[in-house]
């Protein structure tokens, strides 16, 4: 990775052309308004009274500057910032592309995209396209970014609101500490490493990590399928997944909630890890499964449960086994609870607690989405109230058990859980069911299909939190791609946020009040070639909409409506290399269609349902 920026840096300055306006400088430069127009001259000459003399007017003109440079407002082009040790601020202004030998620190204006060499910081204002370095990117506060971050590592930081509709791609790290910042995707290219510190909430998008590295005071909750060479765990810390884990190591000694049967090991377990599960398991279920042979003693903690390695192919199926009949048995084994209401859990414990040694107490503890619930207990009663706070939504599991005057668990009498569901019981189903969709966004008139999977031949019941922000329609059969269960139509009626609740599975619904849906996101064909990018408009003209090619490499024009009514975008391909085709709407919102252009190739694509609002 180390290599491939090096050298995409170098050609990056290679390919610069020769400035429209330079300015050689004798000390830092400045880049500012006089009147109308936008003028670059030394720091000095600023704070003196005004001589043009000592100015060179670079109104819509690009600037190639050598050593310091700030920029605080006006109107140019492309930027070069020469020298190694240069550094580039900028805190205003609009501007095309950024290209700095050293490092550059983003704390306002607007600009196409920005290469640095030596490093980035990344505060406020808004780049339109990538961002690149050879070294580290901080992003410490609310900027927007409508393309990727590439760099060695990229720390965001506490004090973050960012936006970034790419993706963070790191050749060593990427380390957070704060939920706030809104990303799409960190993709660390089978080299990094994440690292999360005191992160609580719900992750972005993983993939191709190398290791995942969660501190003991993060509770995290994956956003979707994750595959990672280790997971790492530390005392204290929490890992929740509602999706499949594939791991190659996973080590402890923290706490990974999970789906019972949805873990896949490729290579070891170490420091006993603890397994918390989300769903409810029993003897003879497969806790998770793993390459034959890889396992030889190192276990997981598992309370209440022995494994048995069972053969399966190329895997061994580690299944749940348990003698223990005497302990703690909870009253209720699942529960649905609307946000703000709460409910009292009883407990049962055999052999009478009176009969236990003294010190003998009883524990509860909450795994998985803990934002979403608070929890009461009552010791004298040796029961527990809980609430759906409303902070969060999704599962969690309450987890009741014994401990000895030491604070030691009790390993020869068994605990118990409850599932804790945000929503109402009565639209739990008995049956097994997941929905394949959990977030979308919609426009108004808008209708996504949501496909509950179940082997039922009866429909779930559905219902809306909010019938006038979205309904939810009459199911249909459905059994196509080796899916089956129920395809519901769901509408959107006006702005806001809902819950779509079928068979107790939940789905949230954002209704905008206007909204484009675009259905390609990445596409590859040769110089020459051609591609139509289908967009649909909600509550939203096409006048609004702002669509523009951020590379050379690409052209884009609007080209009619299809039979359908569709709006078709004509991306027309130049040269070789990656461009992006950006839709972007009024209220600045955008997504983006990314464009190879490459010699050779059969022209390809992926389908998508990329949704921008106003």
């Amino acid at each position: 990775m180390k290599k491939f920026l090096s050298m995409l840096l170098s050609v990056a300055l290679i390919a610069v052309s020769i400035p429209v306006a330079a300015y050689a400088a004798d000390s830092d430069g400045i880049v500012d308004k006089h009147g109308a127009k936008t003028y670059l001259g030394p720091s000095s000459a600023w704070g003196a009274e005004w001589n043009e003399a000592s100015f060179r007017e670079v109104t819509n003109k690009k600037v190639s500057f050598t050593g310091n440079l700030t920029i605080k407002a006006g109107d140019i082009k492309d930027v070069e910032v020469m020298g190694s040790g240069s550094k580039l601020t900028v805190s205003g202004g609009t501007m095309g592309k950024i290209d700095c030998d050293g490092t550059a620190e983003i704390k306002g204006g607007t600009m196409s995209g920005v290469n640095a060499s030596n490093g980035l910081t990344l505060t406020s204002g808004t780049i339109k396209g990538d961002v690149e370095t050879g070294q580290k990117v901080t992003v410490n506060g609310k900027i927007t970014i409508y393309g990727s971050v590439t760099a060695q590592d990229i720390e965001v930081t506490s004090s973050s609101g960012a936006y970034i509709s790419g993706a963070l791609k790191a050749g060593n790290s990427v380390s957070l500490n704060n939920q706030n910042a809104k990303i799409k995707e960190i993709d660390g290219q089978n080299m990094a490493e994440l690292n999360l510190k005191s992160y609580k909430g719900s992750l972005p998008t993983i993939s191709n990590m190398l290791t995942i590295n969660v501190d003991g005071s993060s509770a995290v909750t994956a956003s979707g399928k994750i595959k990672a060479g280790k997971l790492v765990i530390a005392q204290k810390g929490e890992f929740t997944t509602n999706y499949p884990l594939e791991i190659d190591t996973l080590t402890g000694p923290g706490t990974l909630s999970y789906t019972a049967g949805k873990l896949t090991i490729h290579n070891a377990i170490t420091d006993k890890p603890l397994f918390s599960f989300i769903n409810p398991v029993r003897s003879g279920i497969t806790a998770f499964k793993a390459d034959r042979g890889v396992l030889t003693g190192d276990e997981p903690m598992i309370y209440d449960y022995e494994l048995e390695k069972k053969a399966s192919g190329d895997y061994e199926d580690f299944v749940l086994t348990s003698t223990l009949k005497e302990g703690v048995t909870l009253s209720n084994s699942s529960l649905y609870l609307e946000k703000g209401k709460s409910a009292t859990i009883q407990t049962t414990i055999k052999p009478a607690f009176s009969e236990f040694a003294d010190g003998t107490k009883l524990v509860w503890e909450l795994h998985g989405d803990t934002s979403a619930f608070t929890i009461s207990p009552n010791n004298e009663k040796r029961s527990c109230t809980v609430t759906a706070s409303g902070n969060g939504t999704g599962k969690a599991t309450l987890v009741a058990y014994l401990v000895d005057s030491r604070g030691t668990r009790l390993a020869d009498y068994k605990s118990d859980y409850c599932i804790l569901t945000t929503g109402s019981a009565s639209q739990s189903f008995g049956g097994s069911l997941s929905l394949d969709t959990s977030a979308v966004t919609v426009g108004k008139g808008n209708v996504y299909y949501v496909l509950a999977m179940t082997d039922s031949t009866s429909a779930p019941s559905a219902m809306s939190y909010n019938s006038e922000i979205a309904v939810v329609g009459k199911p249909s059969a459905y059994n196509k791609d080796g899916k089956k269960g129920w395809l519901y139509p769901v509408t959107g009626v006006s702005k806001g946020q809902v819950t779509i609740d079928i068979g107790g599975q939940k789905m949230i619904v954002t209704v905008a009040a206007g909204c484009i849906v675009v259905d390609t996101s990445f596409y590859t064909m040769g110089p020459g070639g051609k591609y139509y990018i289908g967009v649909k408009f909600y509550g939203l003209d096409r006048k609004g909409l702002n669509v523009h090619s951020a590379n050379s490499c690409t052209t884009v024009n609007y080209a009619g409506k299809d039979q359908k009514g569709t709006d078709l975008y004509l991306v027309e391909a130049g040269a070789e290399g990656t461009g992006y085709v950006i839709f972007e709407t009024s209220s600045g919102q955008s997504v983006q269609t990314q464009v190879v252009v490459a010699s050779g190739v059969v022209p390809h694509g992926v389908s998508g349902r990329m949704v921008a609002i106003t």
